[in-house]
């Protein structure tokens, strides 16, 4: 049993269910149309809100998207578990760059267009460096975020012609022993 403390905010189960109605229905149009097309007008028909209701949870669709990003890809890192406090450097690198490649190769059903594209990129990006934050300065935490996921979405968009399992071992020697001479 979980005890909340006082300086833990209490969350209301309706902006819970609002919100998870709201981010739902977002992921069932993504998978029908490009982000570009989907508007904040069918994310709420969708989501049996009205437009007042979504702008009171969410600036707007790129917002949005950053969110659902950003906790998709959270969670698939916790779910390969790959512990940036206790792994050794090559392991932890060799985890994360698998989990990303993974996780850009599980999104590839999501319609791919110009403004949804790089909002993928950067909240992969955020979301990757905070993780790697606890083990790296911010610097080395975001030149490594952003080495691996730019590596994953040049393989989505070059069609995944060579195997994931090479780059992520290119990526890992380069990032782990520096670029050869």
């Amino acid at each position: 049993m979980t005890i909340k403390t006082l300086d833990e905010p209490r969350v209301d189960p309706r902006v819970t269910r609002t919100q998870t109605l709201i981010r739902n229905a977002f992921k069932s149009l993504l998978s029908e149309k490009s982000f570009e097309s989907t508007s904040v007008q069918d994310i709420a028909e969708r989501a049996t809100v009205n437009r007042a209701t979504f702008y009171a949870h969410f600036q707007d669709k790129f917002a949005l998207l950053d969110v659902v990003i950003r906790d998709a890809l959270r969670q698939h890192l916790a779910e390969n578990d790959p512990d940036p406090i206790t792994s050794d450097l090559r392991s932890l690198l060799s985890a994360v760059a698998k989990s990303v490649f993974g996780f850009v190769t599980a999104h590839g059903r999501c319609k791919v267009d110009r403004d949804f594209e790089p909002q993928f990129e950067r909240a992969m990006e955020a979301e990757l460096g905070e993780f790697l934050a606890p083990r790296f300065t911010a610097c080395t935490a975001h030149v490594i975020a952003t080495a691996i996921v730019g590596s994953a979405m040049q393989w989505r968009a070059g069609g995944r012609k060579q195997p994931a399992d090479r780059l992520v071992r290119e990526i890992v020697d380069i990032l782990s022993d520096g670029v050869a001479k």
